[in-house]
């Protein structure tokens, strides 16, 4: 059964690709889900966390942020997949390698920047904003970068994969599949820095924050993106305007 179940798979990429999607996201909801219902994993990673250059705060620091890769990122791209299985065929899952590549590689840069940020006391150790300055401060930052033409550049590439330049074999997928990470990087990433902002576990956060990361490379026009920026900004302004107590 389970032969006939992976050859189904196998000679239906575009299967073979949802699955994978499907499979990841739901790993890195439910490590995301334990470490926050779990009391023991949040007590655990606490103390690791204050000891930022140990081992263990680094180890569970760059799980975190794969976790948080598979749950909100994975399934923003699950249309790009879907666009390049036909052509891409056997090497979707090459494809798919390298577009998780990329953000397993900003993972890394992630939790660089949390360790510094914990170190400099501007992040706590439960991984909540030390205080408003940080919060306001990458709101204006997130809502500013939608309006520049970087952000529109790679949310144009998000949202027109290049299907025939898929080349046969696994490494020209791979590559192709790198080209899309970045892009997908490239659109994405002040939204997923606001995460420093609402506090790194703030599930609600992460559901909406990739939920608009996902709808914003479906539709087409600008309008949801300048509206994102308006609000990102705004919500930095009364922040940092003490009208709101962070």
């Amino acid at each position: 059964m389970t032969n006939r179940f992976a050859s189904a798979l196998g000679s239906h990429p575009r299967w073979l690709a949802l699955a994978a999607v499907v499979f990841m996201a739901a790993s890195g909801w439910l490590w995301l889900i334990a470490s926050v219902v779990n009391v023991g994993l949040a007590e655990a990673l606490m103390p690791a966390m204050e000891e930022y250059l140990s081992v263990s705060g680094l180890a569970l620091g760059l799980a975190m942020w794969v976790a948080m890769v598979f749950a909100m990122m994975l399934p923003t791209a699950a249309p790009t997949f879907n666009a390049y299985a036909n052509t891409a065929g056997a090497g979707t899952m090459a494809l798919i390698a390298g577009y998780t590549a990329v953000w397993l590689l900003a993972s890394v840069v992630a939790m660089t920047i949390q360790t510094g940020l914990v170190h400099l006391g501007a992040l706590a150790p439960h991984m909540a904003p030390a205080g408003i300055a940080l919060s306001a401060s990458i709101l204006i930052a997130a809502g500013v970068y939608q309006f520049t033409p970087l952000k529109w550049a790679c949310l144009f590439r998000c949202r027109n994969p290049r299907v025939s330049d898929v080349e046969v074999g696994a490494g020209a997928a791979f590559r192709i599949g790198v080209e899309e990470g970045l892009a997908c990087l490239g659109c994405c990433w002040a939204m997923m820095a606001v995460m420093f902002a609402t506090g790194l576990m703030n599930l609600a956060a992460m559901a909406i924050l990739g939920a608009l990361m996902g709808v914003e490379k479906l539709i087409s026009g600008v309008w949801l993106t300048y509206f994102l920026g308006v609000l990102f900004i705004l919500a930095g302004v009364i922040l940092a305007s003490g009208l709101v107590i962070g």
